[in-house]
């Protein structure tokens, strides 16, 4: 029991060293987690910074492809239609196919811009020093870990573009994934009846002698297999006609051809689900990043005011986002609308700047905090949801 007991103290000497070497009232546990995971975060963010070029080779190859199918297979369809339906679809799919290319290389070419350099910090209103790259950084500036600078109204650092989304981009950024999004969803649905065609066709991706050797080879693998089929009484040259049967009673094509390629039926199988794949996302995408621009906020604020609103629900206290200037007001702000700019600035492409420079900001004359007694029992009682107390984060 006597060395028990002299371990046990020795264990919490040390213990008691540790602890008092690497004590610090003002840092937070939370600190020293970050600071174990911090070579896996350099890891990403260095990873990041090299397949950025890659992702943007993959965006217009994808995207390219898309477009060559498009005049490859489906616009000789679409010529079988009438002047009026022709003339409508070749007009919208090129006027989605400018508004999209436009976007992107502006997203991807257009600095999202840095804040002063060379600027006292006394001479921008409401601008901290910046702990990684120490240089001034005014009110919704963040730095960028991956690359290694702060950027004005920084929303997020997008491998997609290989670029950081801010201040000078982020219009660009929500243009090209809306009309994006338009674009895949057009394709999608006027591919669809095409799709359904090629996708159940008997002779998808195979032809006649392909698909005879390969059902032959697949009806005879294994006794147990010849067995099984032989019980069921199933020919696999009964079989292979009968396919040939089914392709010949086919329903007739959209198009009226009477002859399909083989690499049409990949085609448009492949492109329509790569669209269809490519429209859920980015729907969903649109959704969040619309919903952020209705409340003034980007994907960095978003965590940061939720922070906010809780500790002011804690007091009692609601919590106003001053660079909120109401819905309205927030998607001209976004989309740059003043200065005689309308609509058609955004329907249309267009290098117009965004409103101010990113630098200062104006006030929408609101109360930071202000007193709301009900924010408090909301916040009481959403502590004892069932999925507050499984993730109390």
């Amino acid at each position: 029991m006597n060395i028990w007991r002299k371990i046990k103290q020795h264990v919490y000497v040390l213990y008691f060293t540790f602890k008092s070497l690497t004590y610090n009232s003002s840092r937070p546990k939370q600190h020293y987690i970050d600071a174990c995971f911090e070579p896996l975060f350099w890891f990403i963010d260095n990873i990041a910074s090299y397949m950025g070029l890659l992702f943007v080779i993959a965006v217009t190859v994808l995207t390219s492809s898309v477009v060559c199918l498009w005049y490859l297979f489906l616009l000789p369809v679409l010529q079988t239609y009438s002047t009026t339906r022709l003339i409508f679809h070749v007009v919208l799919a090129h006027y989605l196919l400018i508004n999209i290319v436009f976007h992107y290389f502006k997203a991807v070419f257009t600095s999202p811009g840095t804040p002063p350099q060379k600027t006292p910090l006394q001479n921008i209103p409401g601008a901290v020093v910046c702990k990684k790259c120490i240089q001034p950084k005014p009110p919704r500036t963040h730095h960028c870990s991956i690359c290694n600078r702060c950027f004005l109204k920084m929303d997020h650092h997008c491998p997609w573009m290989n670029n950081c989304i801010g201040f000078y981009n982020h219009r660009y950024f929500v243009s090209f994934c809306i009309f994006m999004w338009l674009g895949t969803v057009y394709v999608s649905v006027s591919t669809f009846d095409l799709f359904t065609y090629h996708f159940n066709h008997p002779g998808t991706l195979l032809s006649s002698p392909k698909r005879a050797v390969s059902l032959s080879f697949a009806l005879g693998l294994g006794p147990m297999l010849d067995n099984l089929l032989s019980k069921l009484q199933i020919n696999s040259t009964h079989f292979v006609s009968g396919v040939e049967e089914t392709m010949k009673n086919y329903r007739p094509h959209p198009g009226g051809f009477t002859e399909v390629h083989e690499w049409e039926h990949i085609g448009i199988i492949y492109l329509f689900l790569l669209c269809a794949a490519v429209a859920v996302a980015l729907g969903l995408l649109n959704t969040w990043h619309m919903v952020l621009v209705s409340r003034g906020e980007t994907s960095i604020e978003v965590h940061l005011n939720s922070s906010e609103r809780e500790k002011a629900a804690k007091r009692g206290m609601g919590y106003n986002n001053p660079y909120s200037y109401g819905v309205k007001g927030n998607l001209k702000e976004m989309f740059g609308l003043t200065n005689g700019k309308t609509i058609w600035s955004v329907l249309f492409p267009s290098s117009h700047p965004p409103n101010g420079n990113g630098i200062s900001w104006a006030d929408n004359k609101k109360p930071i905090h202000y007193p709301d007694p009900e924010v408090f029992a909301k916040y009481e009682r959403s502590k004892n949801l069932t999925w507050r107390k499984l993730c109390p984060c």
